[in-house]
């Protein structure tokens, strides 16, 4: 009996180790050679995992990729340019070669989407996925417009005080240093 139950405890404890752990939601890679700031905005139901492929629109590899843990607010940043959306999903993660096993189920967004950005605004995209008959979609795509505000602090700086401790330097009575700090903010356009 002893020996059963090792055996068992045995096999327990090293089954975790076969299945892969399921990434940390976020990005999982980006092979586009392009900066990623604009946002795509995912929401999903709870029960499934979701990894989110970017392609180009005319076909070929995808060129970024992001985890999502189902039902969990979920942003990526994406590079811009014209994209393919798609999904795939299930809720055994076997690693980025063969995703969710056999039973992946695949979801794709119907049109591309362009991710642009402007001086005053970032243009990108909120994705909504529902389960209806046991099928994951689409029920909706709409553009997320970011207002980008520049705001700029000043201060002016006596400089006197600083140069007097250089010997090498002659006064300069009045010499001032303008220090400009510059912060953009982003929010959701009105």
């Amino acid at each position: 009996m002893r020996r059963l139950i090792a055996l068992l405890l045995t096999i327990i404890l090293t089954l975790p180790a076969l299945a892969q752990d399921r990434p940390r939601a976020g990005l999982m890679w980006n092979r586009s050679g392009l900066p990623a700031t604009l946002p795509l905005v995912v929401q999903t139901l709870p029960g499934r995992d979701y990894a989110v492929f970017l392609s180009p629109e005319a076909g070929g590899d995808p060129v970024m990729a992001g985890y999502i843990h189902g039902g969990q607010f979920f942003r990526l940043l994406v590079p811009p340019g014209t994209w393919t959306v798609r999904f795939a999903h299930g809720t055994d993660w076997q690693g980025e070669d063969a995703l969710f096993g056999p039973d992946t189920e695949w979801t794709q967004v119907e049109e591309p989407m362009t991710f642009v950005a402007s001086v005053a605004r970032k243009h990108g995209y909120i994705i909504r996925l529902i389960e209806t008959d046991g099928r994951v979609r689409v029920a909706s795509a709409g553009p997320l417009d970011l207002c980008q505000g520049l705001t700029v602090t000043t201060e002016v700086i006596e400089l006197d005080e600083e140069l007097e401790e250089d010997a090498n330097r002659l006064p300069t009575p009045g010499l001032l240093r303008l220090e400009i700090d510059l912060d953009t903010r982003n929010r959701v356009c009105g």
